[in-house]
């Protein structure tokens, strides 16, 4: 067992499930088609303008954010194979409206879907009214940092993040086959973020802006101090420097995709994300850009053991 950074023991049993989870309690459609289907990852979209993930593992998917709305979501999900019915439950980061359409609520009510969302950030929910009707439908569940299953055979582990007052919540997605870190939205990286991401599978971590870019923009000068004064987002190189840190405690090998999330419009670019990135040709060549515009393709994790390693990139 490992410890957190405040020295509890984390409750991830040895294969990876949740060895302290509830039962969920719902029952997940399960295609017979799908039976065979590990756990993947789908960026349907990110940036200021939305923000949404799909996960499957079997019959069995959820969302990390709900950033756009049920139509746009429906639209993006097109080709995946995946549909609105399919989505079991959501996991939350934070309550800021790229990352929660309030217009959700009665699709999650009208579907049963669950609703994971830090303790601290319930407030925020109830100030924009969305608490009210989760919670007469019983979909509405507070979570804190120890694991829980959001799905069938996924184990959850939420790590608390430096973002704005209350933070947002990174997870930590367990399965057999191996697991999945995604954080967004956190104005610096801290050590236990380090710790919890080592050895995982599909690494996805915010890119947000470049500093001379955001410096030299026309946005006011508050908002550049809230971005860039280490309660905010990530720079290209603090994103960086925590992808190569990350993929130094995962040896032998890292992880087998490096996802950059969230990256900003007017204060990066593309071109110059690829250019530091590629400095580290080992890194480089399991680098995805998601878009704000359109959605990544599947990324699988590949479990141990298979022959060479090989990345798992379907497209769709």
């Amino acid at each position: 067992m490992r410890r957190d950074a405040r020295g509890q023991l984390l409750l991830f049993g040895e294969v990876g499930l949740c060895s302290a989870a509830e039962p969920t309690g719902r029952l997940f459609s399960w295609r017979p088609e799908r039976e065979g289907v590990g756990l993947r990852m789908c960026v349907l979209g990110s940036g200021s303008s939305g923000n949404c993930t799909v996960v499957q593992r079997g019959g069995s998917v959820m969302l990390i954010d709900a950033g756009f709305g049920p139509r746009a979501t429906a639209r993006r999900l097109g080709g995946t194979g995946i549909g609105l019915e399919d989505i079991g439950s959501v996991c939350l980061t934070h309550l800021d409206r790229d990352h929660f359409d309030p217009a959700w609520v009665g699709t999650f009510v009208q579907r049963r879907v669950r609703v994971h969302v830090l303790r601290r950030h319930v407030g925020e929910l109830e100030r924009i009214g969305a608490a009210g009707p989760l919670w007469r439908a019983g979909l509405l569940e507070e979570v804190e940092e120890r694991p829980f299953e959001p799905i069938a055979g996924v184990c959850a582990l939420p790590v608390v993040l430096p973002h704005d007052e209350k933070g947002t919540a990174g997870f930590v997605l367990r399965a057999e086959e191996g697991s999945i870190g995604y954080a967004t939205d956190l104005g610096h990286v801290p050590e236990w973020l380090i710790e919890h991401f080592a050895g995982v599978s599909v690494l996805a971590i915010e890119c947000n802006y470049d500093p001379e870019l955001q410096r030299g923009s026309a946005r006011p000068r508050f908002l550049k101090r809230r971005v860039m004064g280490g309660a905010g987002h990530l720079s290209n190189q603090q994103a960086f420097e925590a992808v190569r840190r990350i993929a130094a405690c995962s040896v032998p090998r890292g992880p087998d995709h490096i996802v950059l999330l969230h990256r900003s419009r007017q204060c990066n670019h593309p071109d110059l994300v690829r250019g530091l990135f590629e400095r580290d040709g080992d890194i480089a060549r399991r680098l995805v850009l998601a878009e704000q515009s359109r959605r990544t393709g599947w990324l699988a994790v590949v479990p141990t053991g298979v022959a060479g390693r090989q990345r798992a990139l379907v497209s769709g």
